[in-house]
């Protein structure tokens, strides 16, 4: 009987012993099973993303000519930018690089404002002077009530258009002074034009008298005194010189004047002034403005070698921003108040062109 309980307890220790390692090779038999099933699977189902390769690899092929097409704007793109050599790199004056020849009809950008330069005469002189009597025409014929400081009753209440009429005028004489006492003489030892001479009388007539002579007759006989000097100019009786010596004088007197302007601008009027010397210093601006386009054409040969092209370019934008400055009311508030001072805003670009002209002058 204690035999058979020792064999009995000892066959059971050893099953008790075996089923731990049963259970473990059970496990790994699992394993390996559902490792080679998963194995197959993945044998017989395709790559994950072929299907997808092909396809691309088919519109690759599709795109093929279009991306050929484009692909020489890209490499454009990628192209490094090569630097323009500097004029003194060249060899060439510093304003040839604006091509005066070509800019004759074109433009010159700078920022938003584009200064469009006039085609001239080959004559030289004509279109000078076409410009001064268009710009004194319009002020008398091409303006609804025509000439209005002289006026009597209507003319009274449109003081803006009366002071700007005034500043035109008095830029008009100012370039009728210069142009016949130096632009069209070679020396003090030549003679004045003596339609020049006319002209610059009569436009020296006041601008408020309205009887014996009124200032429109006298300002249209000193258009026809303009007008016979440029069929003088035409005809070659008389000549206009491109020197340097003569642009110098125009530019010095321009500068005067818009010194002048620049102070009536600054210094402290009231409300109801403060409009009269704005639209004054505009009228102003605007004849040198059409003016001195002209001149940067004219004489571009003269700005090459006073290298002084890019300082007229700038000039001519100065005055392109006054040219444009219209408010709809002229205010005069302090330059640290809430309201704007208009004035002020636009002493900011005559100012600096005064101070361009003044450089211009000295070279």
């Amino acid at each position: 009987m204690g035999v058979v309980d020792g064999m009995t307890r000892s066959l059971c220790t050893c099953a008790v012993m075996r089923l731990p390692a049963c259970f473990f090779f059970l496990i790994i038999a699992l394993l390996l099973i559902c490792g080679v099933s998963t194995s197959g699977l993945s044998l017989l189902e395709p790559a994950p993303g072929f299907a997808e390769t092909v396809f691309s690899e088919q519109a690759n092929k599709d795109q093929q000519p279009e991306a050929r097409e484009k692909a020489p704007v890209h490499e454009k793109e990628r192209l490094p930018a090569v630097p323009l050599p500097s004029p003194h790199e060249a060899g060439l004056p510093k304003t040839q690089l604006h091509a005066p020849e070509a800019a004759a009809a074109g433009a010159l950008e700078h920022g938003a404002d584009h200064v469009q330069l006039p085609e001239i005469s080959s004559i030289p002189g004509v279109t000078f002077v076409d410009s001064l009597i268009e710009l004194m025409d319009h002020e008398l014929h091409g303006r609804m009530l025509g000439w209005r400081p002289n006026g009597i009753l209507i003319c009274r209440l449109t003081d803006n258009i009366n002071n700007y009429q005034l500043g035109v005028l008095e830029a008009v004489r100012f370039t009728t002074l210069r142009l016949k006492d130096s632009l069209t003489r070679l020396g003090e030892a030549d003679t004045y034009d003596p339609d020049l001479e006319q002209a610059l009388n009569e436009f020296y007539i006041s601008a408020t008298s309205w009887w014996f002579p009124s200032a429109e007759s006298s300002y249209s006989q000193a258009i026809e005194h303009l007008k016979k000097f440029k069929t003088k100019l035409e005809k070659g009786q008389r000549s206009f010189y491109y020197r340097r010596d003569t642009l110098v004088a125009l530019l010095s007197t321009y500068k005067d004047q818009l010194g002048n302007v620049d102070r009536t601008l600054v210094m402290p009027v009231g409300w109801y002034k403060s409009d009269d010397y704005f639209y004054y210093a505009k009228g102003v601006a605007h004849v040198y403005y059409e003016i001195l386009k002209v001149c940067r054409v004219g004489f571009k040969n003269q700005l090459a070698t006073m290298h002084a092209t890019d300082i007229m370019d700038e000039v001519l934008h100065e005055l392109a921003i006054a040219d444009k400055t219209e408010p709809w009311i002229v205010l005069d508030g302090d330059l640290d108040g809430f309201f704007a001072n208009h004035r002020a805003n636009l002493n900011a670009p005559l100012s600096e062109a005064a101070h361009l002209l003044s450089t211009l002058s000295l070279l």
